[in-house]
């Protein structure tokens, strides 16, 4: 896990915030109400990422991704967090 934090802070400009022995936490990027969870996957070469809202227990999304799809997975999350409060706002 280490290796992979570092990784995406030098490729990505994601630093870990919280971090866990099998896990760690990046805030989303221009949204710091939500926070991305990186794991590792049971699929070789993948990981797994996560998206919740900072402090809270639920999972809004969840991918398992080769890490080059990672950029692609950070439009979704910006775009599920928008989608996701659209939806929470209605009820």
């Amino acid at each position: 896990m280490n290796s992979l934090r570092k990784l995406l802070a030098e490729k990505h400009g994601l630093v870990a915030s919280f971090m866990h022995d099998d896990c760690f936490f990046v805030p989303l990027p221009d949204n710091k109400d939500h926070s991305l969870k990186f794991l590792e996957s049971n699929l070789p070469e993948f990981i797994r990422v996560e998206l919740s809202e900072c402090f809270a227990e639920s999972v809004i999304a969840a991918w398992e991704i080769q890490l080059f799809l990672l950029p692609q997975v950070l439009k979704q999350a910006n775009d599920f967090v928008v989608e996701y409060w659209n939806y929470v706002s209605q009820e």
